[in-house]
């Protein structure tokens, strides 16, 4: 049973509340002022705080700063409770340290899953830094093998061996986690996945899985490339099998405004320098009803329906990063839908920037979005495994022109409906 302690006075809102914990999955303690809510601070632990804005007034900074310096509470998690979401009060909170806010009043439904994805976000966020304890002693013993070839250079050859075998270990971990393409041909039979990490593991990743009749597959690019990359692709995929699996959230915009919030509060970005994030292209196919749910980060969707081919941009922004952008407010991410019911053909493609930006030909410069476009629509109409191997093609023969090496991970997936 998770305690939260509510700083309220409005009895509409408490009596929502109230229904909650007949649920007996939660237990409430309220206060009026907060006087009380620091006697209650002090008296036991409460992993999740809900303060009302309207009666912490002008010292609403402060009360969300002390307890946040607090170290018995350093790791709670703080909701606000307003009924101005655009206050300046509320944006210096949310600076100050806490994590989330409800506008009032709002409908049962929706408090109770904001509570709920809360309260689940916190074994969630323990069971990652648990996690990326593991992989900081991994990196730390990288660092201390590096320090070993420095002073013993006759053992480099074996040393070297040893890492690689390492990162290669840690690819076929990385396998492991990756739905694997036969998986993905069981529910869309015509499609392929082209992906060539540049570092034995890849910072980008593709995502795939059916619930009922939809299906959700995405192609995720995250900041940089080799281990760092790779240790946020693992973030990623667990961050996006919590919202599909555990939330049931099934909506494109929605996913990628839920991967934000978990990246930015599992990386504590509030609080750090951290801004490493992920670009993504995200479809929510629905089969059934032959509609397609788009949403981006960055990265768009390119399709080619009856023989015309269309993009659809990303938003310009990243999941994860800053929680707050001081000139739009928080970070909303657009919902784009294809009708496809009456179409003749439709492939769809997702990627990272890795195959347009890629350096090559007599001239070495990048392939570009233009090219690779143009590619998508010339190969657009032959089967999957065609389109994989002319891509593969195309890129292997534009490298070795220009005599370059792979410069960033690669990934496209290509679906024909």
């Amino acid at each position: 049973m998770a305690n939260i302690l509510v700083l309220d006075k409005d009895p509409l809102f408490i009596h929502q509340i109230n229904r909650l914990a007949d649920s007996k999955a939660y237990d409430f303690t309220y206060v009026n002022t907060p006087r009380q809510l620091f006697d209650q601070l002090a008296k036991g632990m409460f992993p999740v705080l809900m303060l009302d804005l309207g009666i912490l007034g002008a010292q609403a900074v402060q009360v969300v700063r002390q307890i946040k310096t607090n170290v018995h509470y350093k790791e709670t998690d703080i909701i606000l409770l307003t009924k101005n979401r655009e206050s300046s009060s509320l944006a210096d909170c949310l600076q100050a340290g806490a994590c989330d806010f409800i506008t009032k009043p709002t409908r049962n439904l929706v408090l109770h899953a904001r509570i709920k994805s809360i309260v689940r976000s916190q074994v969630y966020q323990y069971e990652i830094e648990e996690k990326r304890r593991l992989l900081e002693n991994k990196t730390q013993k990288l660092a201390d093998v590096s320090q070993v070839l420095k002073q013993q250079t006759s053992d480099l050859q074996q040393v070297n061996r040893n890492i690689l075998n390492s990162i290669e270990y840690a690819s076929n971990i990385q396998a492991a986690v990756l739905p694997h393409p036969e998986e993905i041909k069981k529910s869309l039979p015509d499609s392929f996945i082209f992906f060539k990490p540049r570092d034995i593991v890849s910072g980008d990743f593709y995502w795939f899985r059916e619930v009922g009749d939809k299906i959700v597959v995405a192609a995720i690019d995250c900041t940089g490339h080799g281990v760092p990359g790779a240790f946020l692709a693992i973030l990623g995929d667990s961050v996006l099998s919590r919202i599909i699996h555990y939330h049931q959230i099934l909506h494109a915009d929605e996913i990628l405004n839920e991967i934000h919030v978990n990246i930015q509060r599992t990386l504590r970005q509030n609080e750090t320098t951290s801004y490493d994030g992920m670009d993504m292209a995200l479809c929510v196919i629905d089969k059934t009803n032959k509609k397609i749910q788009f949403a981006g980060a960055h990265n768009p969707l390119v399709y080619v329906q009856d023989g015309e081919l269309c993009q659809i941009k990303g938003d310009k922004v990243a999941v994860g990063g800053a929680q707050w952008d001081w000139e739009k407010g928080p970070r909303v991410f657009k919902k784009h839908e294809i009708d496809y019911a009456n179409s003749q053909s439709l492939s769809l493609y997702m990627f990272s920037d890795g195959y347009q930006d890629q350096f090559g030909g007599k001239k070495i410069k990048k392939f570009q979005r233009k090219n690779f476009r143009n590619l998508l629509h010339s190969v657009h109409d032959q089967p999957a495994a065609e389109q994989k191997r002319v891509l593969d093609q195309t890129l292997t023969d534009w490298i070795n022109e220009g005599n370059q090496e792979q410069v960033d991970d690669i990934l496209v997936i290509g679906v024909k409906l």
